[in-house]
């Protein structure tokens, strides 16, 4: 981001929008837990909503970025560093919060530390091995090839969460026995 900015603003301008895509991050995690309380505890489905208005900024993004004014992209990116930073933290925080409440960890929380970072360890490989496909991009399709790029690599993490927005959205109906249905 820093190196696509400094193409276009001077140092101090290309860090501030560079900055405040950063700063956006730090209150997504707090939104997307509140909007997940409010629909019930839905984490998956609200971070399947952001992940596809992240999206939708993508590509306004990857049809504008080079045209946007400074205070159109700090206001785009700081948006979409909470449309960012909400499911980041979210998804780790809530595989630990699912995991310690799972019957086999049985009231043991020794492997919850190593859960969480495998799951941050796997996203920070993840993230550098598509920061190596940037440069070939952009040198080869422009900088539009790299926002389309990244929409894709959401789209690719959004499908790889529906069984779990599905099973949020359309929760299996449990059978009746007969001894529950004799109570009535």
């Amino acid at each position: 981001l820093p190196y696509f900015l400094g193409k276009h603003f001077d140092p101090v301008t290309a860090n501030l929008i560079a900055a405040l895509y950063s700063v956006g991050m730090m209150p997504g995690g707090i939104i997307v837990g509140v909007v997940s309380d409010w629909f019930g505890g839905r984490r998956a489905t609200v971070i399947g909503v952001f992940m596809s208005c992240l999206m939708v900024f993508l590509g306004v993004f990857s049809q504008n970025s080079e045209t946007l004014g400074a205070t159109s992209l700090r206001v785009m990116l700081a948006i979409m560093g909470i449309l960012v930073g909400g499911p980041n933290n979210i998804i780790t925080s809530a595989v630990a919060a699912d995991l310690a409440s799972h019957p086999s960890v049985k009231g043991s929380n020794k492997s919850l530390g190593t859960v969480t970072g495998l799951i941050n360890g796997c996203g920070a490989i993840t993230a550098s091995i598509g920061l190596l496909a940037v440069g070939p991009l952009q040198s080869t399709f422009g900088w539009s090839s790299v926002w389309f790029f990244l929409m894709g690599c959401t789209a690719v993490g959004t499908l790889l969460m529906s069984p779990k927005i599905y099973s949020e959205l359309f929760p299996p109906v449990e059978e009746e026995t007969d001894a529950e249905v004799g109570d009535v």
